[in-house]
């Protein structure tokens, strides 16, 4: 296609004009300096181009500003749908975000076997032993308030989770 608009520029007696150098992509880097130099609103900026690009950490973060309201107002829906992109992707503190935001119905009504469904992801991932015992405390606590039915749900669901990349 290129091609073709540079011919077609030639015929037209135009001077092809040089393609600008493309700009160098945004990385985490870029976010975290953002975010040390207090520029918050840039780094959700880059995080919103990471994350529409599928890189899950950035959609994790990205799900925590509109979460927390870093940049504006709390936006459930959108904390919801950016955490739900990472966590399918395995990312725990996606899975983590999702499970307090249905166990205290943010957004969405309360449904504590979803966040029990959530912690159970959570805690199946490859985990340092401090944070699996924090997750499995939580989730075992959850679990009180559950039926058998529920939970079985829950443990099928962790059995057969596969991270799918974006």
């Amino acid at each position: 296609m290129l091609v073709r608009v540079l011919i077609c520029l030639a015929l037209l007696g135009g001077a092809a004009v040089p393609l600008a150098a493309p700009a160098q992509a945004v990385t985490m880097e870029d976010v975290r300096r953002a975010l040390a130099d207090k520029r918050s609103f840039e780094a959700f900026q880059y995080l919103k181009e990471l994350a529409e690009a599928g890189n899950s950490d950035a959609q994790y973060e990205l799900g925590g500003f509109y979460h927390w309201g870093r940049v504006g107002a709390a936006d459930f829906t959108k904390a919801r749908h950016w955490y739900e992109r990472a966590a399918q992707q395995g990312n725990v503190g996606a899975m983590l975000g999702l499970a307090v935001i249905h166990g205290h119905g943010q957004g969405v009504p309360q449904d504590k076997a979803a966040s029990y469904r959530w912690l159970v992801l959570a805690s199946s991932q490859h985990l340092p032993p401090e944070d699996a015992a924090r997750i499995a405390d939580a989730r075992d606590d959850l679990a009180r308030h559950l039926t058998a039915e529920q939970i079985e749900a829950a443990l099928a669901e962790a059995r057969s989770f596969v991270p799918r990349p974006e």
